[in-house]
Parts: structure tokens; sequence; C-alpha cells
């Protein structure tokens, strides 16, 4: 017969060790250090407890009504479930007495008469970039906690191996400690194999936020906020592979379009010019709606006399088409825009700049056109 000398060794070592010395081991475990205070939980992660507990109740909240992660929809949810707003939250229950869920017209009528309460894409954003760091603080937290409970675990096992050739008061004392330690690690182990779960959730809800931030809810586009991004870095990246563009681009008479015919028309009309940039100019080209009715495009390595071609093109095939309101059947007649384009060159804002003047020079020129910014 073979003998783990090792083993049988530790075991001894165990064993010849007084029983005090042990206990005051494994006080040290569940307590604190033998030689210091006890150590107690970071108040912070309370705090982020509670900031982790908001975000799963609101992509709860998201989930029963099915409203998508839209900046208004999210914004709406956060104020719900965190009791900030006491008026809005009356405003949805009084509607879910009635409706089984809401919907994202009646998020719509909320924030059209509360303008005041909605959240910009800034806000939603910097909201995402902070759950960015609550989750990487968790997840190293998480990792950490694991081999914390498994190191744990196998010492407290070892504890008790070494005590079970010991009688008397003091040793059941020390046994009834380590099985009830080695109990509650297997607990905290399987608590934070489930924070681990929600974490990976939570990350997949984090980069649906992001997207919300740099999108426009209504055509799918780039918002403002994305558009400014890549202008700067575009900017910070050209080469002398080429110059790049800007171009600003306003439906004509679009207040004329929802006056006659209603926002609801107005939006399809937002829609179709949306669809019809973005097919045009394709996939080099990012088309972004930079406000009302107006909407940017950034054109890399494009000269300007290239880029006033394509973006001609689109407003003759766009102006080609005769529309009718689907609602209620009556024509809206030929769709037209002006735009201006000018280079992007060392500023940015100077370039958009000349483009807004280039398109306010297409306006009072009769409108339908596009209008290149002086070199």
């Amino acid at each position: 017969m073979r003998f783990d000398t090792g083993r049988t060794a530790g075991r001894m070592n165990a064993l010849a060790a007084p029983a005090h010395s042990r206990l005051a081991r494994l006080s040290s475990w569940l307590g604190g250090h033998q030689n210091g205070p006890p150590v107690h939980a970071d108040a912070h992660d309370d705090t982020r407890d509670r900031n982790r507990q908001l975000f799963c109740r609101i992509g709860a909240f998201l989930e029963t009504h099915d409203l998508a992660p839209t900046t208004e929809h999210y914004d709406l949810a956060r104020r719900y479930v965190s009791g900030d707003d006491i008026a809005l939250r009356l405003e949805v229950d009084r509607h879910l007495t009635s409706q089984p869920r809401i919907d994202a017209r009646f998020v719509r009528s909320l924030t059209s008469a509360r303008p005041d309460a909605a959240l910009h894409p800034e806000g939603i954003a910097a909201m995402a970039d902070a759950l960015a760091v609550m989750l990487a603080d968790s997840e190293t937290t998480v990792h950490q906690s694991h081999a914390s409970a498994r190191d744990y675990h196998s010492a407290l096992s070892a504890e008790a191996d070494a005590a079970h050739g010991e009688t008397g008061a003091t040793m059941v004392r020390l046994l009834g400690i380590t099985t009830e330690a080695i109990a509650r690690t297997r607990d905290l182990a399987t608590r934070l194999e489930a924070t681990h779960r929600e974490t990976r959730a939570l990350r997949v809800n984090l980069e649906q936020a992001r997207q919300a931030a740099d999108e426009d809810h209504l055509t799918g586009l780039a918002n403002r906020r994305c558009f400014d991004g890549r202008l700067h870095a575009a900017n910070a990246c050209e080469d002398d592979s080429g110059s790049h563009c800007v171009a600003l681009c306003d439906i004509d008479d679009f207040k004329a379009i929802n006056d006659r015919h209603g926002h609801d028309t107005g939006d399809r009309v937002l829609k179709l010019v949306a669809r019809q940039l973005t097919t045009d100019l394709g996939r080099t080209v990012l088309v972004a709606r930079h406000g009302g009715e107006e909407f940017a495009c950034l054109f890399e390595r494009c000269s300007p006399a290239m880029a006033h071609e394509k973006l001609d093109d689109v407003r003759e095939r766009l102006g080609a088409r005769t529309l009718v309101d689907q609602s209620t059947g009556r024509g809206i007649g030929n769709l037209s825009f002006s735009a201006g384009i000018a280079v992007l060159g060392d500023d940015p804002s100077a370039a958009m700049r000349a483009a807004d003047a280039a398109l306010y020079a297409a306006k009072r020129a009769g409108k339908n056109r596009v209008v290149l910014a002086p070199a």
C-alpha cells in the first residue's frame, strides 16, 4: 500500500497545531484578520447594486411593453421605475387602467406634451458610459470573488479534514464552524455565477443603449451627435488620398406639407427622403438626420465636383416621383430639397458653416438645387 506523504504530513501539521490557533485562522477567514479589525463590505457596493437593479428594472419595463430601447422609451422607463417623476408615473398608471400596455404613440404624446422632459442623445450616452464603468468594475469584482470563494472553500475543507481525528468540545465547535462556512461559500459561488450572468445581460442592454444614443429614432439614420463624431474623426485622419466634403440638405416647403397633411404624413416624408439619400448615395457616404427636415452627408475621399454630381442625381430622382398621402389619398405632389456642399478642410465647424451658407444660397436662388461653397 502506498501513502501520499505530502498529504499525510500536511494533516499531521494541522493536527499538531493547537485548536485555538486553528479557530483563530478560521475566524480570520470568516470575519477578518487575526491581528486586525474585521473587513467590512465597501459602502459603494450598495450603490452599485442599486444602480444594477434599476437598470434591470428599466430593461424589464421595456420588454414588458415591447418598446425598442430608443432615447424616449429609455427615459420614460427610467423615470417611471425610479419614481423620480410622480406626475409621469400617474399618467402611465392611468393609461394602464384601460390599456394592457403602453406603446410608442403614447410615449410620443407624453414627450410632445412635456418637451422639457425629453432626454437628449448626449444624456443617454453619458448614462451608457457611466454604466460601462460600473459593469467593468462589477465584472472585476465577480472574477475576484470567484477566485476567493474557491480558495476559501479549499482552505476550510483542509481544516475540516485535519480536525476529524480530534475530540472534545473545542473540536466539535471547530467542525460546526467549518461545515457552516463551507455551505456558505458554496452558496456564495452560486450567487456570484448568477451575478455574472446578469452582468453579461447588462452588457447587451448597454450596447443597445449606445446605439440608441447615436441613432435618430424616426428615420433610423445616424443622429447629429453621431455625425459630429464621425466628422471630427474623418478630419483627424485626412491624408493625401483625397479630400472630404460635407453637405447639408433641407426639404423644400416641408412646413406646408405638415400643415396641409399632418405630422404623421410629414414623418413618412422624412423617412422617404432618408431612404432615398442612403440608397442612392451608397454605403461610402454617411447620411444623418441633422435636425427637423435637415439632413447631413459626409463624403469621404470625394472631390467637391463628385459630391455635387452624386447629390444632384439624388435630387433629380426624388423630384421625379409623385407622392400621394397614404392615409387620405390626397396628392402631395413632387418633393424637392436644396443642398449646400463644402470641403471639410482643417476646421469641421467652419466647413459646416460654409455648407450651411451654400444651402441658404440655394434657397434664395429658387430652391430645388445643389450649391457648392466657394473654395
